[in-house]
């Protein structure tokens, strides 16, 4: 009962906070009460109604809550220790330490938790796509998100998707609105978001990556052209994203899936390669059976193969039961929102930071390629990324055109009032 209670604690906090951060947006508090309704409503019927429906429940989420259950079983002074666990433990980690703190192991509390983070993942999409395009065009992203099938199923489950998704799209916009209104600490703001997405789980990594390698582009592209302000804020944006990187890679923190307990540099990069391009593939779900990479050229060849199914399977003549329908029209989903960045494109390498974000995109979508095998997983996975998607999709549907004046316009009306608001 206890558990029960602390549950609906937790959404009415979620609804109160919904009400403080959008009272002067009616629009947007719609779209975000209709996150919460869905998320809400796929908890029920998988904890109180039909039980360990496909999808609803992932694999992983009774791994999760064991591993919470046996920290919580520590007790708080054992739990505030350091160094943290990385990826997958961190977030049991976490959710042990709630068990801790309330007194009851109810898995419906993290739950709970993580639909708070799912629903404002919706919010700082709104604010990317606002801040990239246009205020139709970020409610019209923020409603696709909101219903995004897949997306809140993994929202509302034991799994560390809704937190990850969560700091990646607070990361990216806090960088978005330095590329826009330069506000110096936004990139100081956008490496922790980075870094605590990665933190849990690797894939995060390759965002804050990109990010990077975009930054280095700027400056020489900045020099070259005598854009002085470009160049020095684009140093002082490197040196903050590097700083972040060697942290992560020193360490090792959250990147236990690619290098055990230590750091990228302390493995070498052809037995990474054949570690993650290994041939070992079982399961009805498997795909690409056979192919194996051993050397550099097999992942520039294999990449954009490994993408497509990361991406679009299970494929039409992988179907081999009436639950892999529900992953054809996942992918399908995806195509469309891909076909839209292919539409939108003429735009978005007009935008620097739309091309930035473009650039995060890809980097995880080859990260993500080369650890996924099967199509299971790789629908989980890809839920990462479709928040990164949507916010580059102006073009989607029958939109709007684009006034870039107006949305400039917009951004400094709405934004330059608060320190840490984009």
């Amino acid at each position: 009962m206890l558990g029960f209670s602390i549950t609906w604690f937790i959404v009415l906090i979620t609804i109160g906070l919904i009400f403080s951060f959008t009272n002067q947006d009616r629009k947007l508090q719609k779209v975000l009460f209709i996150a919460l309704a869905f998320r809400l409503a796929l908890m029920i019927i998988d904890t109180w109604i039909w039980p360990d429906l496909p999808y609803l429940t992932a694999a992983d989420a009774s791994r999760f809550q064991r591993r919470a259950v046996a920290f919580s079983q520590l007790g708080l002074s054992e739990l505030i220790t350091w160094p943290l666990p990385g990826g997958a433990g961190l977030f049991a980690y976490f959710m042990g330490t709630v068990y801790a703190l309330v007194g009851s192991d109810e898995s419906t509390i993290i739950r709970a938790i993580n639909i708070l983070a799912g629903v404002f993942s919706v919010y700082n999409v709104f604010h990317i796509s606002q801040m990239l395009w246009t205020r139709k065009i970020a409610l019209q992203n923020a409603f696709i998100l909101a219903l995004f099938p897949l997306l809140a199923v993994y929202a509302q489950n034991l799994l560390r998707e809704a937190f990850v998704v969560y700091f990646l799209t607070l990361g990216i916009r806090y960088y978005v609105s330095w590329i826009k209104l330069k506000r110096i600490h936004h990139i100081a703001l956008a490496v922790v978001g980075f870094g605590l997405s990665t933190a849990l789980h690797m894939g995060a990594l390759m965002a804050l990556l990109g990010l990077g390698v975009y930054q280095v582009w700027l400056i020489m592209t900045s020099l070259a052209k005598g854009r002085i302000i470009m160049f020095l804020s684009s140093a002082v944006a490197i040196l903050i994203v590097g700083v972040g990187l060697h942290y992560l890679n020193t360490t090792g923190w959250g990147l236990s899936t690619i290098g055990g307990e230590g750091a990228i540099s302390e493995f070498g990069v052809e037995e990474l390669i054949i570690e993650r391009g290994g041939e070992d593939r079982k399961g009805r779900a498997s795909y690409l059976q056979g192919l194996g990479a051993s050397n550099p050229v097999d992942v520039i060849w294999q990449t954009p193969l490994r993408g497509v199914y990361f991406l679009f399977a299970p494929m039409p003549w992988m179907i081999g039961s009436i639950w892999d329908v529900v992953g054809l029209i996942d992918g399908l989903l995806y195509f469309l929102v891909f076909f839209g960045i292919y539409k939108s494109f003429p735009v978005i390498r007009k935008d620097p930071a739309a091309l930035a974000l473009l650039v995060m995109l890809l980097g995880m979508i080859v990260a993500f390629a080369w650890g996924v095998t099967n199509y299971g997983t790789g629908m989980r996975h890809r839920a990462k990324i479709i928040s990164l998607a949507i916010c580059l999709t102006p073009y989607l549907f029958p939109l709007r055109k684009l006034v870039q004046s107006k949305v400039k316009k917009g951004l400094e009306v709405v934004y330059t009032s608060k320190l840490f608001h984009p």
